[in-house]
């Protein structure tokens, strides 16, 4: 009775609350008759015949027109439309079904039997299999079941003993279901390593955009996860590849890493734009020939690509890419710059560009590349040599 808002009188259907708690009117905050709602609904019989006979019995879906608060096991009753006549009753098995259409009322039939016989553990399975690839999270379970917290911890503990269901960061997922997905990535991995035999791997993002839109992050992490445990793929940063996959070059290949490795190494911070660098790799002209084949653009920048990943070429933008060892040349002489100005340790951009021997063109984004990597940081117009 304490503060504010609606006074609701009544039996405690499920759960439990005390004198202070907080509590949430449903549906939609608006009005609550619990136990005696009307509410115009749609029936969809999930029998074979399409029909319950009168005095029958049988499974039916109910497309209600505006929310309820139900839970399992509860009551109700049928009335007609017009003239209201109560032609049946029932009780409530699942309070958050999907919509069943043609093939999958058979599928919705059999689950709703195999509810009416389910213990509790059986009745959790049930419901994050029918959740499917999206799965539940535990707050979802307990709006599903309206069961106290002892009750659902029993449950699910019970269902991990029974082997089926599978607790992904919070997320349970049906252990078929977890299953399919590992299996679903092994083969998006697998299927990307084909087609580009020379990518470390498959982006981590485009496996998750390909074959998890629908699932929640936590299951996404838990299958990368378990297929890393059994041995079958490798997360590596942004990078997910099968544990079997290696970057296997041919000779004209690794020939053309090698060339292309030794133009930027040579060019020092003064590098070479990716066409200038592949013209020069590839003259004179036979070396551009690989198994029979020019050399292509694409090609080549995939041969690129492994000198970034080896991490001997960094890019510093977009367009600019420099040897490893020209920025560590670049670091050490910038410190030893610092060290002849202490305890200042500042530097402008006419002083940069003598110190590299470089013009502003390459001056400006090399700056900006040794703040981001925290060599330097901005002071005005200068930088901090850190």
């Amino acid at each position: 009775m304490r503060g504010f808002g609606a006074v609701v009188t009544g039996t405690l259907v499920a759960g439990e609350m005390a004198e202070g708690d907080e509590l949430e009117l449903l549906p939609a905050g608006v009005r609550v008759h619990l136990g005696a709602a009307e509410v115009l609904a749609r029936v969809q019989v999930l029998e074979e015949s399409g029909e319950i006979a009168a005095g029958g019995r049988g499974y039916v879906q109910l497309r209600l027109e505006s929310p309820v608060a139900a839970l399992p096991d509860e009551r109700f009753i049928i009335r007609s439309y017009s003239p209201q006549r109560t032609i049946a009753g029932g009780r409530v098995l699942d309070a958050f079904a999907t919509k069943h259409r043609g093939r999958a009322r058979r599928e919705a039939r059999t689950r709703l039997v195999a509810l009416t016989q389910a213990d509790a553990a059986a009745r959790v399975v049930l419901y994050v299999e029918a959740a499917g690839e999206g799965g539940l999270r535990r707050a979802d379970l307990a709006a599903r079941t309206g069961w106290r917290d002892e009750t659902l911890d029993a449950a699910t503990a019970e269902a991990h003993t029974r082997g089926a269901l599978l607790d992904a960061e919070g997320v349970y997922v049906g252990r078929e279901i977890f299953a399919h997905l590992l299996e679903a990535a092994r083969v998006e991995v697998e299927a990307h390593h084909r087609r580009e035999p020379l990518q470390r791997g498959l982006a981590r993002e485009t496996l998750r955009e390909r074959q998890f839109t629908h699932v929640a992050p936590e299951v996404f992490r838990a299958v990368l996860a378990e297929a890393e445990r059994a041995g079958v793929l490798v997360s590596e940063r942004d990078i997910v590849r099968a544990s079997t996959h290696t970057l296997a070059l041919s000779d004209a290949d690794a020939d053309l890493r090698a060339r292309l490795e030794q133009i930027y190494l040579e060019a020092a911070l003064a590098a070479p734009t990716f066409d200038d660098a592949l013209a020069r790799a590839t003259s004179p002209p036979t070396a551009a020939v690989a198994g029979g084949k020019g050399i292509t653009r694409d090609h080549a920048r995939k041969i690129l690509q492994l000198l970034l990943d080896s991490g001997a070429l960094v890019r510093v933008t977009n367009d600019l890419l420099l040897h490893r060892d020209a920025l560590a040349r670049l670091v050490e002489t910038l410190r030893e710059y610092a060290a002849r100005h202490e305890p200042e340790r500042l530097i402008d951009v006419a002083a940069f560009k003598d110190l590299a021997g470089v013009s502003r063109k390459y001056a400006i984004p090399l700056l900006e590349y040794l703040d981001r990597a925290r060599i330097t940081r901005r002071a005005g117009d200068r930088r901090l040599i850190l």
